[in-house]
């Protein structure tokens, strides 16, 4: 941390926030829909599947007038308000408050994703090596939020109800603006930034068509891999309430702590991947890197199907899911935070807030087909929901590794 810019610390714990809160509300949803306002448990899927990607859909207008209309410290700063506001209406248990509060968290969530994206890129120049790293503490700040918004939940929801659960979401996100007013304004890259990094990175010579392929082929990683992750917090966290032996020690596991398990599993791994990842990078390129966490993510699926085949006859071990986890901890490892970088790297100046509303647009399809495989898992077939869910993320490396190839050979 010290090496990084005066700005990073504040935007960090302030994106901590935001996450904290917002996995609050995703960790629980589904059952809130199902025990709150009576959905059934496809349409709670479906339901919560485009609520989620809602919240993403907008971040393309939202990083358009970041860029051109309200500049993205001031959007990150509105943004915060917005999202306190959504969640402070979730207190209230009615139906229309339901819906205003999906409202104006979608509008909070289109300026806060690519504004934080926006304000983190000015603090590095492309070249700077330093922008891997920092995606990467980014990445583990958003679990460490992820981890404690999954826990709350839990907690708060066992202890104060519905109400309870997001007054203290709301104050959640209220830190986080007191975080990010206390810190310094992000300022122009210093010399001593750009002195670590002197030489030209592969980025640089770069087409602009070959820029274009490269973010849009990093763009459909990502779309697959929120489609694999969405699972977490709908069919996955379903499955487990219903057909997993929760009880440890005399305690039962409440059921939105399943889906920050993958969060807690990014910790626990967080010293091996801020040591082998820079590794890797110096002899793997990164949309090869990129493509190696989606083939992570398909066996994390197949080591499901025996698990899915004995749950209709008794309940399972939850060591299912902590393999299914880890192994979605892989390649949301390297397909995040990696891909971010490069695509920052690889988007022009005067349009990042845009490109970055592009990637978490491909997060709202991502979570929409998320919340449509869910459903066919109760619909249909388990095992065929499994079965799509193994074979999309290997389709996706094809892609990517015929892109880079491509575009290697030019």
């Amino acid at each position: 941390m010290r090496r990084h810019p005066v700005g990073f610390l504040p935007l960090c714990l302030a994106v901590l926030c935001e996450r904290c809160a917002a996995f609050m509300l995703a960790s629980s949803l589904v059952l809130m829909l199902c025990e709150r306002y009576g959905y059934p448990r496809d349409e709670a899927l479906r339901t919560a599947g485009l609520i989620t990607a809602a919240g993403y859909l907008g971040t393309l207008t939202g990083g358009l007038v970041a860029d051109r209309v309200l500049g993205h410290r001031r959007a990150l700063t509105g943004s915060l308000v917005l999202l306190m506001v959504g969640y402070g209406l979730l207190m209230l248990p009615s139906v229309p408050a339901l819906w205003s509060s999906v409202a104006v968290l979608v509008l909070g969530n289109s300026l806060f994703k690519p504004s934080a994206q926006a304000v983190l890129g000015r603090l590095y120049t492309p070249t700077n090596p330093r922008l891997d790293r920092a995606q990467v503490w980014l990445h583990l700040a958003i679990n460490v939020g992820a981890l404690c918004g999954a826990v709350v939940a839990g907690l708060a929801t066992q202890r104060w109800g519905w109400t309870g659960c997001f007054a203290v979401t709301a104050s959640v996100v209220l830190l986080g603006r007191v975080c990010l007013s206390v810190g310094r304004r992000d300022a122009p890259v210093s010399r001593h930034s750009d002195a670590a990094s002197p030489r030209p990175t592969p980025t640089d010579r770069l087409s602009t068509r070959q820029r274009v392929e490269t973010i849009a082929a990093l763009t459909l990683a990502m779309l697959l891999l929120n489609v694999c992750v969405g699972q977490v917090e709908g069919s996955l966290l379903l499955w487990a309430t219903q057909h997993t032996d929760r009880t440890l020690l005399g305690f039962t596991v409440p059921p939105s702590w399943f889906a920050g398990l993958p969060a807690l599993l990014v910790l626990i791994l967080a010293p091996a991947q801020l040591v082998l990842l820079p590794r890797l990078q110096q002899r793997i390129r990164t949309a090869h890197l990129v493509a190696v966490g989606l083939l992570a993510t398909s066996p994390a699926f197949l080591v499901l199907l025996p698990a899915v085949v004995l749950s209709s006859r008794q309940l399972v071990s939850v060591g299912w899911l902590v393999i299914c986890h880890s192994l979605l901890v892989v390649g949301e490892t390297l397909v995040g935070p990696l891909g971010l970088a490069q695509v920052l790297r690889l988007a022009p100046p005067r349009f990042v807030g845009a490109v970055m509303g592009v990637w978490f647009v491909s997060g709202a399809v991502g979570y929409w087909l998320a919340g449509e495989i869910g459903a066919l898992w109760v619909r249909w077939s388990p095992i065929g929901a499994l079965t799509i869910l193994i074979v999309l993320p290997l389709l996706g490396a094809g892609v990517l590794f015929t892109a880079e190839r491509k575009g290697h050979a030019e």
